[in-house]
C-alpha cells in the first residue's frame, strides 16, 4: 500500500435517499377517529334512551380515554336514573288503577253496606226487562223497608241503626243465588232482583222466607232485638216492561204491607191489597 492510499482514503458511496418518516399523530388519526366515533355512537345510544352501552376504553390513557370514561359514568348515572323512573312510574300506574277501581267500586255500591247502590242495581234489573221476551222463567224483585226503623235510630243511637243495616245487608246477601243481587236504595230501604222464579206464588214463598230469616234477633249493644221488615213482591214481566215499572210495582206492595201492620209481604196485582194472613214459609215452590 503506498502512502497516497493510506493518506487518503476510498470515499464512502452515500445512501440512497429515505422518505420522510411518519409522525406519530399522522399513524394514530385514523384510531383516534374511530375511537371518537365510539364515543359519539354511545352518546346516541343514550339518546335513544339505551343507557347499557358503553364507549370503549383503551390503554393509552390519554384525553380520549378520560372523555369515553366520562361518557360511561353518565351512562351508569343515566341508567341508575332512568330505572327509578321507571320504578316511580309503574308504582304510580298501580296506584291510579286502584284508586280507578276503588273509584269505581264506590260509585255503584253503597259505602255503608257493600251492598250495590241504585245506579248498579237498575242495571241488572234493565237487562233482566230486556231479556225477558227471551226467557220462559219470571223474575221477581222485592222492595224492602225496616219497621220502626227511626225508633231504633232515636232510642238506640244512629251507630246501632248502622250496624243493624249492615247486619241485614249482610243477610240479605248471603240468601242470594247466583244470578240474584240485592242493593240498598235509600235509608233503610233495600230491594232484591230474583232472576229466576216459577210463577207468582212461588217469589211470595220465597219472599216470605227472606222474612223470616230476617226476623232473627239482631245484636245491639247490650241488648238482643227482633227486627221486621215490610216486603212487597212485583213479579215480571206481567205487563211491566221497564225497571222503574218493576220496582214501582215492589214499592206499592211495600207500603201495602205496611198498611197491614207491617212484618209481612204482599204481593202486587195493581190494587189495593186486603191485609191477609202471611204464607208460610214451609210452602213447596211451586
Amino acid at each position: 500500500m503506498t502512502s497516497e492510499s493510506a493518506d487518503n482514503p476510498p470515499s464512502s458511496v452515500p445512501d440512497a435517499p429515505h422518505a420522510p418518516p411518519t409522525s406519530r399523530a399522522e399513524a394514530s388519526a385514523p384510531d383516534l377517529e374511530r375511537r371518537l366515533e365510539d364515543i359519539v355512537s354511545t352518546i346516541q345510544e343514550f339518546a335513544a334512551l339505551r343507557f347499557s352501552a358503553r364507549a370503549p376504553v383503551g390503554s393509552e390513557g390519554d384525553i380520549v380515554d378520560a372523555v369515553a370514561a366520562g361518557v360511561n359514568f353518565l351512562g351508569e348515572e343515566l341508567d341508575a336514573s332512568f330505572s327509578e323512573i321507571e320504578r316511580r312510574v309503574a308504582d304510580r300506574t298501580e296506584e291510579l288503577s286502584i284508586a280507578m277501581k276503588e273509584s269505581g267500586q264506590r260509585a255503584l255500591h253503597d259505602q255503608l253496606t257493600g251492598l250495590p247502590n241504585r245506579v248498579l242495581f237498575w242495571e241488572h234489573l234493565s237487562l233482566r226487562v230486556k231479556l225477558a221476551r227471551r226467557r220462559k222463567t219470571r223474575f221477581a224483585v222485592l222492595f224492602l223497608d225496616v219497621d220502626d226503623f227511626k225508633v231504633i235510630n232515636d232510642t238506640l243511637g244512629h251507630a246501632a241503626g248502622d250496624q243493624l243495616l249492615v247486619d241485614l245487608a249482610l243477610r240479605l246477601h248471603s240468601a242470594l243465588r247466583a244470578g240474584d243481587i240485592a242493593a240498598r236504595v235509600g235509608g233503610d230501604e233495600f230491594v232484591v232482583l230474583f232472576d229466576d222464579v216459577a210463577s207468582r206464588e212461588a217469589a211470595l214463598v220465597v219472599a216470605e222466607r227472606l222474612n223470616q230469616a230476617l226476623r232473627v234477633p239482631y245484636e245491639m249493644g247490650a241488648e238482643r232485638r227482633v227486627v221486621t221488615v215490610s216486603i212487597g213482591v212485583a213479579v215480571g214481566p206481567d205487563g211491566l216492561h221497564t225497571a222503574d215499572a218493576v220496582v214501582g210495582a215492589a214499592d206499592s206492595a211495600m207500603y201495602d204491607a205496611k198498611r197491614c201492620g207491617g212484618g209481612r209481604c204482599v204481593l202486587y196485582d195493581g190494587d189495593a191489597q186486603e191485609c191477609l194472613d202471611r204464607p208460610q214459609a214451609g210452602d213447596t215452590l211451586g
